[in-house]
C-alpha cells in the first residue's frame, strides 16, 4: 500500500475529529430554573409620612397660694397619677388664717342667736303694744345683720378652707412629669410661679401632614377607623399602631398639604414628646392581589415585565407593577396561574432554552399585607 494514501486517511479522520468537537462546543445546554406562581392576596398600600410625637395635654403647675416651699414629693421623670402629691406649701400661714376665721364665725354665731332671742322676747310685747312698732323693728334688722354677718363668716372660713388646701399641690392629669424648676426652701408666688410640667402620654399623638391628593385617602381611613402602622423615622422598625383622629379643615395653600393627626394608645410607652415618627397611611387597597418576589420583576424598554417558560424557551411577559413594598412586588397583567421564573439565572434573556429543575420544588412567598 502506497504511504501517501495512508497519510490522507489519518488526516480525514484528524478532521473529522476535530469537527465533531467544534460542533460540541458550540452546543449551550438550557438554562436550569425554578418556578413560582403569584400568591393571591388582599394588599393594602400604605405611604410613610413623618410625623412629630405630642402629648395630648400638656400642664404647667403653678401653685394658687403664695408661700414657703416646704417639700417635693415626687421622683423627676416618673410617671404620676391624678391627684398624686407633689408638693408641700409651708401651711402655718394659712392654718393661721383659717383659725383666725373661723373664731370671728363663732363669736358672730353667738351675736345672731342673741338677737334672734331677742326679736322673739319682744314679738308679744310689740304685739301687744307694750314696746313702740320701731323699737321692734330695730331689733329684728339686728338680728337680719347679724345672721348675714354669720353667712359672710361661714365663706371667709371655706375659703381660708380652700387656701389651706392650696398648700398641698396635687398632679392634676396622670402622665410624666418633668423637671422640678424649684427647690423646696425657695418663696413661691401665687398664680406666677412655675413649678413643674406634666405631659400626657398615653394616649398619645402624632401631628403629620398629606399631599391634598391624599385626602380622599385619609377620610376613607377615618370612616373605617383604620389602624396605622407608626415606624422610626427612617421606616424601619414599627412601634404601634394608631388611628386617625382628625383631619384639618383646610388645606394649605402654600405647601398643597393637609394637617392630620393619629392618636396612639402608647401604653409600652415607646413614642416620646418630639419623637420624629413616620405614620404610615392606607392609600390603596386591591383585593385578590398578585404578590411576587421583587426579584422576579424586571425593568425592560417597554416597561416591566416577567420570565415565563413558552415552549421550552423564556418568554418576557408585561405586566404592571402597583406598589412595591419590603421585597414583595403587586402586579396586575398576567393571569394568576402564571408560573414566572424565580430565581432568575444570570444569562437569562428572552429566548433563551430553560428547563425546569429535576427536584420537586414549592415555593411559597407569605407576608404581612402592606
Amino acid at each position: 500500500m502506497s504511504r501517501y494514501p495512508l497519510i490522507l486517511l489519518l488526516s480525514a479522520a484528524v478532521l473529522g475529529l476535530t469537527g465533531c468537537q467544534g460542533k460540541n462546543q458550540h452546543e449551550i445546554p438550557p438554562l436550569q430554573v425554578e418556578l413560582v406562581t403569584p400568591q393571591v392576596q388582599d394588599m393594602t398600600h400604605y405611604i410613610g409620612y413623618l410625623g412629630t410625637v405630642t402629648p395630648v395635654q400638656t400642664v404647667t403647675v403653678i401653685p394658687q397660694t403664695s408661700g414657703l416651699l416646704q417639700s417635693i414629693s415626687f421622683t423627676q421623670g416618673a410617671m404620676v397619677s391624678k391627684g398624686q402629691l407633689l408638693f408641700t406649701i409651708d401651711p402655718a400661714q394659712t392654718q393661721a388664717a383659717l383659725a383666725q376665721a373661723q373664731a370671728k364665725l363663732a363669736a358672730d354665731q353667738a351675736t345672731a342667736r342673741y338677737n334672734r332671742n331677742l326679736v322673739e322676747q319682744e314679738r308679744p310685747l310689740a304685739e301687744k303694744d307694750f314696746i313702740t312698732r320701731q323699737s321692734f323693728d330695730q331689733a329684728v334688722s339686728q338680728a337680719q345683720a347679724a345672721s348675714a354677718q354669720v353667712a359672710e363668716d361661714q365663706a371667709a372660713v371655706q375659703q381660708a378652707r380652700i387656701n389651706l388646701s392650696y398648700t398641698r399641690i396635687v398632679a392634676p392629669i396622670s402622665g410624666r412629669i418633668g423637671l422640678a424648676q424649684v427647690k423646696a426652701g425657695n418663696l413661691v408666688v401665687a398664680n406666677q410661679t412655675p413649678l413643674t410640667t406634666i405631659n400626657e402620654i398615653s394616649p398619645i399623638t402624632i401631628n403629620f401632614s398629606v399631599p391634598q391628593a391624599e385626602l380622599g385617602a385619609a377620610r376613607q381611613a377615618q370612616k373605617q377607623d383604620s389602624l396605622l402602622p407608626v415606624t422610626e423615622e427612617n421606616g424601619g422598625n414599627t412601634l404601634a399602631q394608631g388611628k386617625l383622629t382628625f383631619i384639618d379643615n383646610t388645606v394649605s395653600a402654600s405647601t398643597a398639604t393637609i394637617s392630620l393627626q393619629a392618636t396612639v394608645p402608647n401604653t409600652d410607652l415607646k413614642l416620646w414628646p418630639g419623637q420624629y415618627v413616620q405614620v404610615q397611611m392606607p392609600v390603596q387597597h386591591v383585593e385578590n392581589a398578585l404578590v411576587l418576589p421583587v426579584g422576579a420583576v424586571q425593568q425592560g424598554s417597554s416597561g416591566p415585565f416577567v420570565y415565563a417558560i413558552d415552549q421550552g424557551k423564556a418568554s418576557d411577559k408585561p405586566v404592571q407593577v402597583l406598589w412595591e413594598t419590603g421585597s414583595q412586588a403587586v402586579i396586575s397583567g398576567i393571569p394568576r396561574t402564571t408560573q414566572v421564573i424565580f430565581p432568575l439565572p444570570a444569562r437569562i434573556y428572552p429566548g433563551a432554552a430553560v428547563q425546569v429543575q429535576d427536584k420537586a420544588y414549592s415555593h411559597a412567598h407569605s407576608g404581612k399585607a402592606s
